[in-house]
């Protein structure tokens, strides 16, 4: 669950507003005029972040029990459909957060506002692009693997949930952390030596006998026409960048060889400087980018055959 750490780190934060704004609160009692009239933007200012902290929990709380709720029979399309009614709603207020952006008293003020005013026109982009995104993972099903790479903490199992309701695949996840969520009831935790191994990596047939050795132990667990889900891909291979084709080119190979029928997915964190797993680009048939952290937003290209 993309929340699953939010709720601690929100006490957290509240807890830290609230001794800020006892501090703040000693030194306005002690302060003369020109003291309480530097302090009181800044009093101001604590007090609403300590407030949208506890705001952003109460929101939490609510979801959870929206969660609760059976759920109905309206599809993707026909939900799009009614929520585009309120289009103007969305557009009314971006302009009115837009307005009070430029017109608020503190600089803290001018931020938020401008930043729900960005939130609220995401929205609307996002309800206009929801069902044509959705509607390009069909063509998945046309190939037999697919890439899907976005920033660390990205809703990838969003995306992966998808894929496999439309394969109609078994998941089969090969994790290379135990703290990663769980997506299916038969997963693979690599184990610590494969990492020693693969950091002692240096030649073309090192990377080969890695792949292999991974690939094999896989077979061994994976059923026929399963999906078999690489999570994070980029922590399996070598960190030499020149060795990082043949490792994938081997493994995907004999994985096909060994499993008849299987799909093959693998998740990749976009690294903070930038880097992807592009090197497996031409390995897979097509490329999912995910370009928000709740995953409802991303694009699909087909890059093989």
């Amino acid at each position: 669950m993309i929340y699953a750490d939010l709720r601690e780190n929100l006490i957290r934060a509240e807890y830290l507003e609230h001794v800020t704004l006892n501090n703040l609160l000693e030194l306005y009692r002690d302060a003369d005029k020109e003291g309480r009239d530097y302090l009181e933007p800044e009093i101001f200012e604590t007090i609403i972040h300590r407030e949208i902290m506890k705001a952003i929990r109460r929101a939490l709380d609510e979801l959870e029990e929206l969660r609760k709720m059976p759920e109905g029979k309206l599809s993707l399309r026909e939900l799009i459909g009614k929520l585009r009614e309120q289009d103007d709603i969305e557009k009314d207020a971006e302009s009115f957060y837009a307005k009070q952006a430029m017109v608020a008293p503190t600089p803290f003020l001018r931020g938020l506002f401008d930043l729900i005013s960005q939130n609220e026109k995401l929205h609307s982009d996002t309800l206009n692009y929801a069902v044509t995104a959705r509607e390009s993972l069909f063509e998945l099903s046309k190939g037999s693997s697919c890439l899907i790479e976005g920033n660390p903490g990205s809703n990838f199992f969003r995306i992966l949930d998808l894929i496999s309701k439309d394969l109609k695949r078994k998941i089969i996840l090969v994790k290379t952390r135990e703290d990663l969520p769980s997506l299916s009831d038969n997963e693979i935790l690599i184990i610590p030596s494969y990492f020693i191994d693969r950091d002692n990596a240096r030649s073309q047939r090192d990377a080969v006998a890695l792949a292999t050795r991974l690939a094999v132990e896989i077979s061994r667990r994976a059923e026929s026409d399963s999906m078999v889900v690489f999570y994070y891909a980029n922590e399996l291979c070598p960190a030499r960048e020149d060795l990082v084709y043949d490792f994938w080119d081997n493994l995907l190979s004999t994985l096909k060889r060994n499993v008849k029928g299987v799909y093959i997915a693998l998740v990749c964190a976009t690294a903070v400087d930038g880097s992807s797993c592009t090197r497996v680009y031409p390995l897979v048939d097509h490329v999912i980018t995910v370009y928000d952290n709740n995953a409802l937003m991303y694009k699909v290209r087909k890059v093989y055959p």
